[in-house]
Formats: C-alpha cells, structure tokens, sequence
C-alpha cells in the first residue's frame, strides 16, 4: 500500500523476515537489546550465564545492518539513525511487538527481565513506554533515557519495574552533565532504581547484571 508524504517521497507498507537470537529453555524470558554496531548472535553470548540460572535469553537484532569500516568486512546493525527517524522507530517497536507475540503463544514465563546496552538503552525505553510488556526488572547498560519518553508522563508503567543503571566510571560517553540528566530524571520521577558504579568502560557490566537477575 502506497501513501504519499510530499510531492516526491512515497512510503509503501510490507512484511519482511528479520532474525532474531536465542539460548536456552527456561521459564524466564530475557530480553538483551544490542548497542549500536553489533550484531546479536555475539551479544548474546554475553548472557550464556544466564541461561544456567533458568532463562531463555532472547537477542532481538536492529533492522539496519552495514559495514563497520568500508564496503566490506565486519558487519553491525543498528536501531535508528535520525534519518527517517520516527518511521524507524515504528518499524522497530512493530518488530518487537511480533516477537513477544510468539514467546507469550509459547510459554506462561514466570518473569519477565529486559535488558539495555548502549542504543539499546533507548530502544528498550520506547518499547516499555509503547507496548504492553509488564517486566519485572529492566536493566539499564551504559545509556540514557531517550528524550522523547517523559518518566514522568509514563510513571504509571515503570512504577512497578525494577530498574538499575550500570554506568563505567570509565566510559568515555559518560560525562557529567549526562550522569546528572539520567539521575534527575529519575529522581524527578521517584522511580524504583539502584545506581551501580563499575571499573569499566562503555560495556555490559556481565557480573553485575548476573548478581541482579
């Protein structure tokens, strides 16, 4: 189907296959979200330790893939680019929607836990924010709350999540005016959330992330 948004752009609706990762069979469901620039299938791997803790890990991957350096070479994905902005979002919280779909037809899962890295911080804050996903906890990796999910106007929805934020003391995107923006939004909110330090860079803080599963 074909709409039109100017005098030269077209926008069509279609379906298409996309890939996602998973490991285990437990009766909890993990959702792991990437940063930007990688893919899945070694994100998740990250989070085999979880699996023996009775988890079905679930690595989504972002819908745009392209090299990491030239025209060839390593390939990574990511969620959005601020070209086209808002349709890439919509396509991509459609995309999650489809997949929670499928693992609520298969499984009653006793917990449900979402997890963030990076860009994937903002993805999984807009998908919270949009969709009907009640989690448990939501672990926020080296990202920041997107500026178009107000905490406050969504309060009602991550009032009953537990949240923590893992930050690197060495991240080089950690500044102090982005330290202080995350905080207050929280604290502005009065949200539920443990702030976690760590001797790290911009990474998954793995054994952090294990201790609160």
């Amino acid at each position: 189907m074909f709409t039109f948004a100017n005098d030269l752009e077209q926008k069509i609706t279609y379906s298409q296959e996309s890939i996602m990762q998973r490991a285990g069979n437990g009766n909890k469901l993990l959702y792991v979200f990437h940063g930007y620039g990688q893919l899945s299938k070694f994100f998740i791997r990250k989070f085999f330790p979880a699996v023996d803790r009775g988890y079905t890990v679930v690595a989504p991957e972002g819908l745009h893939r392209f090299y990491l350096e030239g025209t060839s070479g390593r390939v990574g994905a990511s969620w959005m680019t601020k070209e086209n902005r808002e349709q890439d979002i919509q396509n991509y919280l459609k995309y999650l929607d489809a997949i929670h779909a499928e693992y609520l037809a298969e499984n009653k899962w006793d917990e449900i836990v979402i997890l963030g890295f990076s860009q994937g911080v903002d993805t999984a804050f807009r998908w919270l924010a949009e969709s009907d996903i009640k989690p448990s906890k939501f672990l926020v990796c080296s990202g920041l709350v997107p500026p178009d999910v107000d905490l406050n106007v969504k309060k009602d929805i991550f009032d009953s999540i537990k949240m923590t934020y893992f930050s690197g003391v060495n991240d080089p995107y950690r500044t102090e005016d982005s330290v202080k923006e995350f905080y207050d939004a929280v604290a502005s909110s009065k949200l539920d959330m443990e702030l976690v330090n760590f001797e790290g860079a911009h990474e998954v803080f793995v054994e952090g992330v294990m201790e609160r599963l």
